[in-house]
């Protein structure tokens, strides 16, 4: 069941298939020992980010890199000279991440992010699918490119990515944020925690969203004022849509 989950393809909507995962790996559900309060009781554990998530980033930036279509056609092999890293900008789940990435001679690519250095080696790349090594593990990926989004299944998760690199910066944006917090997933509004014109922190609770019966808290993403409240409770929502807006104030 875990194999299946980890290889099922479902790009453009979100899916649970991570977290159903999670919980057929934790101990206590693989002992036959869970319960109905199973998921309240580990729900840290269960939903705990992932420790491959910078190695994640790096994949989204290369494969949006080599798909891109004014991109040359991907050759494997040495390449004559060594390509300069560039700098990237790319947006995924919502926060933006800034990084530089490069081909060496060998034909190897390599991504630096977040003070890390992720080199990849592709060995083929199809319309929908690449295999790549990665610190010396062959590993593959399925992708689907729209436009400057890029939708992949790696590692078992999904993920959706969207390229910034040529697109204006938001000058108010402080900490790779526009101030918009935008709702995670399908669901129904529980409950709005801020009001218009209120002075709010980064990490301050700001609305809770009720989906797959749990409760999905939505967070400022930098120090502000709420400047508008876009939904009310019990309203139901699409991924993406925003809810609440927080004007950054500007430095005193």
């Amino acid at each position: 069941m875990i194999h299946g989950l980890r290889q099922t393809v479902a790009f453009g909507v979100t899916t649970n298939q991570a977290f159903l995962a999670a919980c057929l790996r934790y101990p206590v559900f693989a002992a036959g020992e869970a319960t109905t309060a199973f998921i309240g009781q580990h729900h840290d554990d269960l939903l705990a980010p992932h420790a491959d998530e910078v190695s994640g980033r790096a994949l989204a930036a290369l494969l949006l890199h080599v798909t891109d279509r004014h991109a040359p056609p991907w050759r494997g092999g040495r390449t004559p000279t060594a390509m300069f890293p560039v700098p990237a900008r790319i947006e995924i789940g919502g926060k933006i991440h800034e990084l530089e990435i490069g081909r060496e001679r060998d034909g190897g690519y390599v991504a630096n992010l977040e003070g890390k250095t992720v080199r990849f080696e592709i060995d083929g790349l199809g319309r929908d699918s690449v295999r790549f090594r990665i610190e010396g593990l062959t590993e593959s990926a399925r992708f689907f490119r729209d436009g400057d989004r890029l939708y992949f299944l790696y590692r078992g998760v999904t993920v959706s990515a969207r390229d910034l690199t040529l697109a204006a910066p938001v000058s108010a944006a402080s900490g790779g944020s526009d101030g918009r917090v935008r709702a995670a997933m399908n669901g129904r509004v529980a409950a709005v925690l801020v009001k218009q014109g209120e002075r709010v922190e980064a990490g301050q609770p700001v609305m809770t969203l009720v989906a797959m019966k749990m409760q999905h808290v939505h967070t400022a993403p930098v120090s502000g004022t709420v400047s508008a409240i876009d939904v009310a409770e019990g309203e139901q929502v699409t991924t993406g849509k925003i809810v609440v807006e927080i004007e950054i104030n500007p430095p005193a």
